[in-house]
């Protein structure tokens, strides 16, 4: 069962002296309801679904959402007071969500009949970044998204790196300029809002239906590589183990894993860059970099249908936000944001 996000307890009310009428009473109305209770599915239609128990997810992809017989998540009852910081934090936490692409830019897309969009990364972790924002606002922290809504972050297409070239200099077929105008501005909002935490949340894609699973990426060649390691590996195991818990389990052979940037494959249009450009050093009069730690969260494969299917259930978003909501947490467990 996932672990669920813990709550404010219900304040207890003070005991109350009831008179034997009273109590008469309210014992013939217990009996009352109690009767009604076992004869209510059937008097107003609705009978309770049995809950599905949890599957392991296979070596074979699921052909479709519903071949995935997921639990439901236990949630609590929201509780509109927020949960109280730490008292070893000096000030609340202030964490930059990134989620990835929008506009123009639609990210991994997974097609119905190679026609129909039928999964496009740019919602996928638009939707993630609402849900996670809204569970640490409750929790007291900060929170600032690059973006909130459908739509790049550098809509005026402005030469915000300051290198003097915007996407009108792109070469055909390239994106150069504007990625990294759209890019450097995600930057300058975590920067601006002197984040202590950045996030840069995406799902991943390939050519073919083969590869699964989750991984993590992070710049060991920072002031703070050490905290985007850790970082990186806490999004990982959190991942891990929420997603165990609605049966997605993969061999340990098919299992991704946590990576230093410098091992990816980012040289196919930015050939002068080792790193990933959002968590990466500065590259002068190309890239102004972030301050902060942070690490970059690949949450399964929207081309893979057993991932896929994960993806579309609100049991899997479910576990994928609240594994972000855990790395988070135990993150500034091990590092409380210093008083400014």
């Amino acid at each position: 069962m996932p672990r669920a996000v813990p709550r404010m307890p219900k304040t207890r009310r003070d005991n109350q002296v009831r008179s034997p009428g009273i109590t008469l009473a309210g014992t013939l109305l217990i009996v009352g309801l109690t009767v009604l209770a076992f004869a209510g599915g059937r008097l107003f239609g609705r009978v309770e679904e049995p809950i599905t128990e949890p599957q392991s997810v296979g070596s074979a992809p699921a052909p479709a959402a519903t071949a995935f017989a997921i639990a439901a998540p236990f949630n609590e009852a929201v509780v509109d007071t927020p949960v109280p910081l730490p008292v070893t934090f000096a000030r609340a936490p202030v964490v930059c969500l990134d989620p990835g692409h929008g506009g123009e830019d639609r990210g991994f897309t997974r097609f119905v009949e190679n026609t129909v969009p039928d999964m496009e990364e740019a919602i996928l972790v638009l939707e993630h970044a609402w849900d996670l924002e809204a569970r640490l606002l409750q929790r007291g922290y900060e929170v600032v998204l690059t973006r909130e809504t459908d739509a790049a972050v550098n809509l005026q297409g402005a030469d915000v790196n300051g290198d003097g070239r915007t996407a009108a200099h792109d070469a055909p077929r390239s994106n150069r300029n504007k990625n990294l105008d759209e890019l450097q501005s995600r930057i300058n909002l975590c920067n601006e809002a002197k984040a202590d935490l950045l996030v840069s949340m995406h799902v991943n894609g390939f050519t073919n239906g083969n590869p699964r699973g989750f991984e993590t990426w992070f710049t060991r060649e920072r002031s703070f590589g050490d905290r985007n390691a850790v970082f990186a590996t806490l999004a990982f195991a959190h991942l891990k183990e929420q997603l165990g818990y609605i049966g997605y389990v993969l061999p340990t052979e098919d299992e991704r894993g946590v990576y230093p940037d410098t091992t990816a494959d980012v040289q196919k249009e930015h050939s002068l860059f080792r790193h990933f450009i959002v968590t990466g050093p500065e590259v002068p009069g190309v890239v102004n970099p972030s301050k902060m730690p942070g690490a970059i969260v690949e949450a399964l494969f929207v081309s893979n249908d057993g991932d896929a299917s994960i993806l579309a259930d609100p049991a899997g978003r479910d576990a994928i936000v609240t594994a972000y909501e855990n790395a988070i947490v135990e993150y500034f467990e091990r590092y409380p944001p210093d008083a400014r």
